[in-house]
């Protein structure tokens, strides 16, 4: 055992196959990947992936070991008991610079329909790990099983490997739950980022770890084995999604913070398209380094520095203009997008290509939209609906609640969206008022009195949705024990609007 004193869970033990697994070149390559790129905005979140994988290890360990002393009858093993803490030490070995931004950059460079997660990285890792360094010893078995449960399902042709999954499903629920969302990663990132990044946190995970059994379920018609939680939890855990939402909100999802990583993203993607074959200058093209772990692993957050000092013009010259922070100029915001039905990227692209006033601000080259979701994991569909309960009479069998024992701190719209126009190229103070009317206007036509003098008086007047770029919805308040400050519930009746303030609805779109 070695002990790791960490400012999350303070003194972390863990046995002698995970510190193994610590000291390789692999995983100290975490120390050099920063868990979030919030620091343009919050200068303490400077944390990296080697702490936090730490700690999803740790909460892997503490989840299962729970589960084996409170329920001898599931028979859990020691392979099983170490694979598990293996998978959470191991489930971020896959990130690259920018962590989850990474994956786009990579994705613009693949052929056209290919598509990669990090997730996928992480797999080979382990594979590349256990290879090159004899001392970790995994048998194929243990690295397949430890591969499976990072991808939180193996594949269904794994015959195998995937009755495992059927028959232990639980145990796949520990360190990626694919079912709801509930796992130990999240559990440590969300206490770890607001740590750092000096928000608070009122979830609390030791509240829910021994509320945690095993217990008969029904999903989708099979009967499975699945982690359950005691049905009085039910707020515990509306507040642990209200901590998600936040996080988003106030820092995953900040308007410069989403601006920088995808600046730091272009510079990326400069720097690997130097030439018409899409090759960096030092680990070639992106396509076959994301399958050469040897290659992979020197990547990280260091190749900035590197492209600071490089010879590519166009790469070297974003990253100065981060450092000097010239940002990239906003011509165009829409909040909450779907109530006004702002259309997909595509679509915004397609129509802004047809106004040659705002070329070549607007071109695809130039044009970077940035769309901001906040929901709680499972994009529109609400997670609580998705857990299984037990009750106090009944710690057997697992129950999904009904609607009427939903929290009442609910909100009626689980996702909104805004989405953020940028151009890549310099825009004068003097210009910039004009683009961003006609952007607003080419995206979001303004209603004519007609149509609004066609719908007063039928009952569908708070239909016809405001043109005019309002504010961003108040997010959920970090204390999540006094929610309720996140979209307000539906109270189900529209009331009809004055004519005064249906001629309000014609007020001129100025951002």
């Amino acid at each position: 055992m070695k002990v790791f004193n960490d400012p999350i869970h303070r003194s972390i033990s863990l046995p002698k196959h995970c510190v193994d697994v610590i000291d390789t070149p692999e995983f100290q390559r975490l120390r050099n990947i920063k868990q979030l790129t919030a620091e343009t905005v919050y200068p303490g979140a400077t944390h990296n992936r080697f702490a936090h994988c730490i700690g999803v290890c740790y909460l892997a360990g503490k989840v299962i070991e729970h589960l084996r002393n409170k329920q001898r009858e599931l028979k859990i093993t020691e392979e099983e008991v170490k694979c598990v803490q293996l998978a959470g030490l191991c489930h971020d070995l896959g990130h690259g610079p920018l962590s989850h931004k990474f994956e786009s950059v990579v994705n613009r460079l693949l052929p056209k329909g290919k598509k990669w997660e990090h997730e996928e990285a992480s797999v080979l890792m382990v594979h590349h790990l256990n290879r090159e360094n004899k001392k970790i010893g995994l048998t194929q078995v243990e690295v397949d099983f430890i591969s499976d449960l990072i991808s939180g399902k193996p594949p269904k042709d794994e015959v195998v490997r995937y009755k495992r999954y059927q028959e232990r499903r639980f145990l796949f629920q520990i360190v990626a739950n694919k079912d709801n969302g509930i796992d130990v990663d999240k559990w440590d990132y969300f206490a770890r980022d607001s740590h750092y990044l000096g928000l608070s946190n009122s979830f609390d995970l030791e509240r829910i770890i021994p509320f945690m059994r095993v217990c008969e379920c029904v999903r989708e018609g099979v009967t499975t084995e699945e982690i359950c939680y005691r049905d009085k939890l039910v707020l515990d855990l509306d507040a642990m999604f209200a901590v998600r939402w936040d996080l988003h909100y106030r820092a995953y999802q900040h308007r410069v913070v989403k601006l920088t990583e995808s600046m730091y993203g272009d510079a990326l993607y400069e720097y690997f398209t130097v030439d018409a074959k899409k090759t960096s200058p030092e680990f070639g093209r992106m396509e076959d380094v994301i399958k050469d772990m040897s290659i992979y692993r020197q990547i990280d957050d260091q190749i900035f520095g590197t492209i600071a000092r490089s010879k590519d013009n166009k790469a070297r010259d974003i990253i100065e203009r981060i450092r000097k922070r010239e940002l990239y100029e906003c011509i165009g915001e829409f909040m909450d997008a779907d109530s006004k039905n702002v259309p997909g990227d595509d679509d915004i692209q397609s129509k802004l290509k047809n106004k040659p006033c705002l070329q070549p601000y607007c071109s695809e080259d130039n044009l970077l939209i940035i769309n901001h979701k906040y929901d709680y994991g499972m994009k529109e569909k609400n997670p609580l609906k998705h857990i299984f309960f037990y009750t106090k009479d009944n710690n057997k069998k697992g129950i999904l609640l009904e609607d009427e024992k939903m929290p009442p701190t609910l909100p009626a719209k689980i996702q909104l969206r805004d989405v953020r126009l940028y151009t890549r190229i310099p825009v004068t103070k003097e210009e910039l008022p004009g683009i961003k009317k006609t952007v607003t206007e080419a995206i979001l036509p303004p209603v004519s009195e007609e149509e609004l003098t066609g719908i007063e008086g039928t009952g569908l007047e708070t239909i016809v949705p405001d043109r005019t770029p309002s504010k961003s919805p108040s997010p959920p308040p970090s204390d999540a024990s006094n929610a309720p400050s996140r979209p307000e519930k539906s109270k189900g009746k529209r009331s009809p609007i004055s004519q005064d303030e249906a001629a309000g609805k014609k007020r001129k779109l100025d951002l």
